[in-house]
């Protein structure tokens, strides 16, 4: 019979996980070959040229157009005077791309010279920035047409997803890259849920090389303490639903996903669970002292009292040979469940 009790505490978890939004996009915005690299993550914000069309030319036609089509057409007739020598539809489709599509929350990526870092941020509004000369002069860029963003993460080249390499081949001032969101989400974040799939990445921060059988036995560990976790617990749950992609590189991840929430929230709090000292412990200000009942005591004790001593012995010792990071996204779930908990209370 089901534990009805677990899976309901399962499922509380759950409520609390970011969710990735499906109107969410993701761009990669080129950088004059790596020169306002610096400029756009010093002052926020990115930028499209073409100055010689003026955003108040582009707004005069779209009052006068139907749609965007319309639009398009009207920008490149005024195009092919301005810039004879470029071709007319891209520009239009570039300026209008970053004006109206590129949205508050979206991603954008943009790279250095020859992609040796690559940042990237979320978008902080949908319209364009008011830019006066004092702000030009600042930035010592002279691009008008600018949107504001939030930078979150810079990578070297070397701890870059490799599965984004092909992201930074395309050219354009501006890309719709949104068919890579799983591999941008997962360079972001460590526990969220996308599309149908709930997702937790295992950051490796081992800066030497990786054995293969290490991070495969650590994996294959991880999942058969879950399997017996879930088992003994007679949760209705198969291990099998379990996905898992792995990059192999020095401080490398490792991603598990399924479509049933449930599965990665155990293996995620089995991974809190083995840090040593169960999950009492201070993350970033926040206390855990969880001797109370529930589900993350339920966890915690159920791997100090595993049959198999010698298993979970060789799975905190891949851990930490591999050093791998506690998951912090799942850690403000736990921080905001046990906030909540305690107001209901």
């Amino acid at each position: 019979m089901e534990n009805t009790l677990l899976k309901d505490q399962l499922n509380a978890f759950l409520t609390h996980v970011d969710t990735i939004s499906e109107k969410k996009q993701y761009w990669l915005i080129r950088t004059e070959g790596g020169d306002l690299f610096d400029t756009y993550r010093a002052h926020n914000f990115v930028s499209i040229g073409y100055e010689e069309i003026s955003y108040k030319k582009i707004l005069d036609y779209k009052k006068s157009s139907g749609n965007f089509d319309d639009l398009k057409d009207k920008l490149k007739l005024y195009i092919e005077k301005v810039y004879p020598d470029k071709q007319p539809g891209l520009v239009a489709g570039q300026l209008i791309r970053f004006i109206y599509d590129v949205k508050k929350g979206d991603v954008v990526i943009i790279p250095s010279e020859n992609s040796n870092f690559v940042s990237i941020g979320i978008f902080q509004e949908t319209p364009l920035m008011e830019v006066d000369n004092s702000m030009l002069d600042r930035t010592k860029c002279n691009y008008t047409k600018r949107k504001s963003v939030k930078w979150l993460k810079t990578f070297s080249r070397s701890n870059l997803d490799p599965y984004l390499y092909k992201v930074l081949q395309s050219h354009q001032a501006i890309n719709d890259i949104s068919k890579y969101a799983s591999i941008i989400e997962r360079s972001l974040g460590d526990f969220y849920k996308l599309e149908d799939n709930t997702n937790l990445i295992v950051n490796v921060q081992k800066k030497t090389s990786i054995k293969a059988n290490d991070l495969l036995f650590f994996g294959s560990d991880l999942l058969r303490l879950a399997e017996s976790f879930i088992s003994d617990n007679d949760l209705e749950l198969d291990i099998s639903d379990v996905e898992i992609k792995i990059n192999i590189n020095s401080e490398g991840r490792a991603q598990f996903l399924s479509k049933n929430g449930k599965i990665i929230l155990i293996l995620g709090l089995i991974i809190i669970g083995i840090n040593g000292g169960g999950l009492k412990a201070n993350f970033k200000g926040f206390n855990f002292d969880l001797s109370t009942d529930g589900l993350i005591q339920k966890v915690s004790d159920y791997i100090d009292n595993y049959h198999d001593r010698k298993m979970v012995d060789e799975l905190m010792k891949n851990k930490d040979s591999l050093e791998i990071k506690n998951p912090d996204d799942l850690i403000k779930v736990i921080k905001q469940f046990s906030k909540n908990k305690d107001i209901s209370k």
